[in-house]
């Protein structure tokens, strides 16, 4: 399975996960999840720092709430930002890659959404490290 499949079954699974109303070992792609050591990490980097990952879109939102954000467009934004700051991938892949989940999954102009606020986390996020080493 090559990285795209694997993202969007990271995608998937967090969707499933999404409020608590399915458990991992009851969402689909379990066995993917068990089989796959990069869906595996992704996801299991997601249910531990779930609350920064969460606080790290709200930082970047104007005019809406975590809430609010479609279930769809928040769970790519939380499987791509997972995976920013904790895969190999390049941001720009990981950017693209979301993108072409929104607008296979997502509403009309949700990529957008997720382009837009991808980009401000991208850009925050290089500009804190310039300096740091």
């Amino acid at each position: 399975m090559n990285r795209h499949e694997q993202r969007k079954k990271i995608f998937q699974i967090l969707f499933q996960l999404d409020h608590g109303l399915v458990n991992l070992k009851d969402a689909s792609f379990h066995d993917l999840y068990q089989e796959y050591p990069y869906i595996k990490s992704i996801v299991d980097y997601h249910s531990e720092h779930e609350s920064r990952i969460d606080g790290e879109i709200k930082n970047h939102l104007t005019s809406y709430t975590l809430e609010r954000i479609p279930k769809v467009e928040r769970n790519i934004l939380r499987t791509a930002i997972s995976e920013i700051l904790h895969g190999d991938s390049p941001k720009k892949v990981v950017i693209n890659e979301a993108i072409i989940l929104a607008k296979q999954y997502g509403e009309k102009d949700g990529y957008r959404f997720v382009n837009g606020v991808l980009k401000n986390f991208i850009f925050e996020t290089d500009e804190n490290t310039d300096g740091a080493q």
